[in-house]
C-alpha cells in the first residue's frame, strides 16, 4: 500500500525535491534568511501558483484555457480601479463581487466551448483578447490601490509571511478538495481521460465542463486580487497576460497535469510555480539576463510533456 502511494506521488515528490534544492541554493546565497525573506519568496510565486491551479483544472478536464492570465489581468484592473480610496468593508464587498465576475467569466468561456463545439484553444484565445481590451479600458494605464488593511490581510506586511501562505493554501482546501472528492471531480477525471466513454456513462460532459471553467475562472480571480495586493495597483497590458498564461500552462504540467487530461491534481502544480520562481532568479544571480528564463521554461515544458508522454504509452503497452 505504502509502495503504491509512493508511486502515485513520484511526480509530486520529484518536484518537492527539486524546489528544495532549487530554495536551498538560493538560500545559500543570501547573507540571512528569515520570516521576511519567507514572505518574498510567497509573494513571488502566489499570482503563477494560483493561475496554475485554475490552469490544472481544465487542463485535467480535458481543455485548456489560454484567457486565464487576461482573467486574472481583468480583475486586478477591477480592483485596482474600484477599490483605491475604500474602506475596509467596501473592498471585502468588492472583492466578492469580482470573484463572482470571475466565476461568470470562466463559466461564459465553457459555455461558449460547449456550445460552439469550437476548439478550446481558439475560444480562449479570442476570449483573451476581450478580456484584455476591458481591462484597459477600466484601467489605461497602470494604476489604482487597495486598502492596506486588506492588502495586508493577503499579502502580510514587513516580515509576516503567513498571510500570503495561507492566502496559497486555503484555495487548496476550500475549492480543490471539495472539487476533488464531489460528482463533479470524478467527472472532471473522466472526461479528461476519454471524452466519449464519460458521455456513455452517463456524464453531463457540456455541463461539467462549464463547471471546471467557472472554477478556473474563480482562480484567475484570486490571482487577481492578490496580484493587487501585493503591487497595490493594476496594469492593463497585453505582455503581462500571455506571460501569465504560459507560465500557468508550465507550472500546470511540470507539476505533473497530463496535457492529454484525465492526470494531475494541484499540488503539483502550486510547488512548480516555486520552480518557475527560482529559475530567473538564479539566472540573474550567475549574472545572465532573466529574459532567458522563458527559454529554459519552454524546454523543461517540452521535455516533460514527451517524457509523460513516454510513460504513458509505455504502461499502455503493459
Amino acid at each position: 500500500m505504502n509502495l503504491m502511494l509512493i508511486k502515485r506521488q513520484s511526480w509530486n515528490i520529484g518536484i518537492v525535491l527539486i524546489a528544495t534544492f532549487l530554495g536551498a541554493w538560493q538560500i545559500s546565497r543570501l547573507p540571512v534568511f528569515g520570516s521576511y525573506e519567507a514572505r518574498t519568496f510567497l509573494l513571488g510565486i502566489l499570482p503563477i501558483a494560483l493561475l496554475s491551479m485554475g490552469q490544472a483544472i481544465i487542463i485535467i478536464g480535458g481543455g485548456i484555457n489560454l484567457a486565464i492570465g487576461a482573467e486574472s489581468v481583468l480583475i486586478n484592473c477591477l480592483a485596482a480601479r474600484f477599490m483605491v480610496g475604500k474602506s475596509f468593508i467596501a473592498c471585502v464587498m468588492l472583492t466578492l463581487l469580482f470573484l463572482l465576475v470571475s466565476i461568470l467569466v470562466g463559466a461564459l468561456t465553457g459555455l461558449i466551448i460547449s456550445k460552439s463545439k469550437i476548439a478550446d484553444i481558439i475560444v480562449t484565445l479570442a476570449t483573451s483578447f476581450i478580456l484584455i481590451g476591458l481591462a484597459m479600458y477600466i484601467q489605461p494605464s497602470p494604476g489604482g490601490g487597495m486598502n492596506l488593511t486588506l492588502a495586508h490581510l493577503i499579502s502580510g506586511k514587513g516580515s509576516a509571511f503567513l498571510p500570503p501562505l495561507i492566502t496559497l493554501i486555503l484555495p487548496l482546501v476550500i475549492i480543490w478538495l471539495p472539487l476533488y472528492r464531489s460528482r463533479t471531480g470524478i467527472a472532471m477525471y473522466a472526461i479528461g481521460s476519454n471524452k466519449d466513454s464519460a458521455f456513455l456513462s452517463g456524464v453531463n460532459v457540456d455541463f461539467t465542463r462549464i463547471k471546471l471553467y467557472a472554477v478556473g475562472g474563480l482562480f484567475a480571480g484570486i490571482s487577481g486580487i492578490a496580484l493587487t495586493a501585493i503591487t497595490l495597483s493594476g496594469s492593463p497590458f497585453a505582455s503581462i497576460s500571455n506571460t501569465a498564461t504560459l507560465n500557468s500552462v508550465a507550472g500546470a504540467v511540470l507539476g505533473g497535469v497530463a496535457l492529454s487530461g484525465g492526470v494531475g491534481g494541484l499540488t503539483g502544480p502550486a510547488l512548480a510555480a516555486l520552480i518557475l520562481y527560482f529559475i530567473p532568479t538564479i539566472l540573474l544571480n550567475y549574472g545572465i539576463d532573466p529574459a532567458y528564463s522563458q527559454i529554459i521554461t519552454g524546454a523543461l515544458t517540452i521535455l516533460v510533456v514527451l517524457a509523460g508522454g513516454l510513460i504513458r504509452n509505455r504502461g499502455k503497452k503493459k
